[in-house]
């Protein structure tokens, strides 16, 4: 919002589809700091978008490249693997990007600045797909993934002769 601020790089997402729970009436367990807690994953889709703002179409560009390389290349180029580390070991979103299409979105420039000046204003944005899941209370609280325990349970399937039925209890 301020001038010292530019050049930047907005980051934003744009879900596409509607956010929804992981299954009618799903709940996971969770056991986290020791304490136990009762979670509900959901699931999103959508892109995240980074867009570039900067004062002059070169310096745009320039940082519009940059944030092209730092999305292809942050598997490969060690310099680069910090925003993918960020990414791959987020402690309570999990989500995937699909780093192998990159869309580019509208290039364009603008007169006027939130400080209101006359300047002009370049931008430029990338968008990404992704496609992610949290756990989170039913006060909103997220969870850590790592939190979630999985536990083996399988149903026998026993006769009961009372009620004359093959019925079936949980055995963990």
């Amino acid at each position: 919002m301020a001038q010292q601020d530019y050049p930047s790089i907005w980051i934003d997402y744009e879900p596409t589809t509607a956010l929804q729970t992981a299954g009618i009436g799903h709940t996971e367990d969770a056991i986290d700091g020791g304490a136990f807690n009762r979670g509900f994953r959901w699931r999103f889709q959508g892109s995240a978008t980074f867009t570039v703002v900067a004062f002059t179409s070169f310096e745009r560009d320039r940082l519009f490249d940059a944030m092209v390389r730092t999305i292809a290349f942050s598997e490969q180029v060690d310099d680069l693997n910090a925003f993918r580390k960020g990414i791959d070991e987020n402690p309570y979103i999990g989500f995937n990007i699909n780093f192998d299409q990159i869309e580019q979105r509208g290039f364009g420039a603008g007169q006027g600045t939130p400080w209101g000046t006359d300047d002009m204003i370049y931008e430029a944005t990338i968008a990404v797909g992704l496609l992610g899941e949290f756990v989170a209370t039913a006060d909103g609280t997220l969870l850590p993934l790592e939190a979630v325990k999985l536990w083996s349970w399988s149903e026998t399937l026993e006769f009961d002769p009372t009620l004359g039925t093959s019925g079936g209890r949980w055995i963990g």
